[in-house]
């Protein structure tokens, strides 16, 4: 009977071992339109002119047109996956302190789930995307393989 519920403790376990395999590259731009990626090299800072996406790099934070967060503070945990960011984050006419989960989504991909995001679509009934399995405040964001920061030409 014991090896049998050790058995099933195992079993229960494994996705999360398997998931603490995944390690998030730190020094890839990542942008929440898989499209984005193309746009970005070909075009550097005006591929915002033609698409709505956001960027993410652990260097420079998170970006889009007239929205930025300037991360202060990235930690991590031994044996996990999941980093914990302290962020600024910016709004024409506002400045509010975000803090951030970021965990492995797949192979390539992340998923970054915002305390304030998540406050604010519980405050104001916003229901999360229907082909999301993720709760409001969750934004997936895809590793650009071909980039490592923006390019400013």
């Amino acid at each position: 009977m014991k090896a049998h519920l050790i058995a099933g403790l195992f079993l229960l376990a494994a996705p999360v071992l398997a998931q603490e395999d995944m390690v998030i590259d730190q020094t890839k731009l990542y942008v929440s339109d898989p499209a984005a990626c193309q746009a970005l090299e070909k075009q550097g800072v005006d591929a915002w002119m033609d698409m709505d996406f956001l960027s993410l790099s652990f260097t420079s934070g998170i970006q889009s047109m007239e929205f930025h967060c300037n991360f202060y503070d990235i930690k991590s945990r031994p044996n996990t996956p999941v980093l914990f960011v302290e962020a600024v984050c910016e709004i024409p006419g506002d400045l509010y302190p975000d803090m951030l989960a970021i965990a492995p989504h797949d192979d390539n991909a992340i998923r970054v789930s915002s305390s304030n995001d998540a406050m604010f679509s519980m405050i104001n009934g916003v229901e999360p995307d229907t082909d999301s399995p993720y709760p409001g405040g969750t934004t997936i964001y895809h590793r650009c393989d071909n980039l490592s920061e923006i390019p400013l030409d």
